[in-house]
């Protein structure tokens, strides 16, 4: 395999194959450990990394992986994988069907693909480098709306094991935007709030946190940037991507420094 649509063709199947293992334990899950307080760990995350990692391995033995359970291996190759088999896991672990996996691909340090997949809405985001971001086949773009008060953002913010410092200035950025945009949404899964962002759900995306890591991120980021979006990180780790007009909007209305 050589080309970005026949890498894209392996990486929705082994998502879609891992979605299965997900489904099928979906609301009577087994939780294996917690890596923190409220950060669970299921059968189901050890056994879709797995899964995942396995197919990559034998289909291309050369590439590298990072993956959010399983670790780093041969990172420093031409193509290295980046996988999270389940974002949202404690949404998973409760029952509720918000979460994702994301698969995404970097050649030489840049992104060419993502994938994200909701199994329990069968919302399959693709994305290839140059060629478009789509929805379960079909085209998707970034909302056309132009102003912040005719948009709804979503927003992740800390939680309460944060530094009260970093709580405090997160909430005054929220506390703007609810001043401005018309709804500001928490839906606390990274990888979803990229994605209904890029199909124009979403007028933008705003990450206060400051802790996603990089499997939270690869595969929403190139599906909004395929989708006509733009994205802007800050040394803080704080994300904010959208369309041009609002993802501006809302580095100015915030004080976003790039990092």
């Amino acid at each position: 395999m050589s080309n970005f649509g026949q890498l894209l063709g392996f990486a929705t199947t082994v998502v879609s194959e891992a979605g299965r293992i997900a489904t099928g334990s979906f609301r009577h899950p087994v939780v294996v450990t917690e890596k923190g307080p409220g950060d669970p760990v299921t059968q189901a995350d050890l056994a879709i990394d797995a899964h995942i990692a396995s197919a990559i391995s034998k289909a291309f033995p050369d590439h590298g992986l990072v993956a959010e359970e399983s670790g780093a291996r041969n990172n420093g190759a031409e193509y290295v994988w980046i996988l999270d088999p389940i974002d949202g896991t404690r949404y998973f672990a409760e029952g509720v069907p918000l979460y994702s996996i994301s698969l995404a691909l970097h050649k030489r340090n840049e992104a060419i693909l993502g994938v994200v997949f909701n199994p329990e809405t069968g919302e399959m985001f693709t994305a290839e480098r140059g060629g478009g971001a789509t929805l379960n086949g079909a085209r998707i773009h970034c909302s056309a709306r132009i102003a912040l008060a005719d948009s709804m953002i979503c927003v992740e913010i800390p939680h309460r094991r944060f530094t009260s410092d970093k709580i405090e200035r997160a909430m005054q950025k929220v506390d703007r935007l609810v001043r401005h945009a018309d709804r500001v949404r928490i839906i606390g899964v990274s990888a979803l709030g990229l994605c209904y962002c890029a199909a124009g759900g979403f007028g933008a995306y705003v990450n206060l946190s400051g802790t996603s890591k990089i499997w939270d991120l690869a595969a929403g980021q190139v599906i909004l940037s395929e989708a006509g979006g733009r994205i802007t990180t800050t040394a803080n780790n704080e994300i904010v991507g959208g369309p041009p007009a609002l993802h501006d909007a809302l580095v100015d209305l915030l004080g976003i420094q790039p990092g």
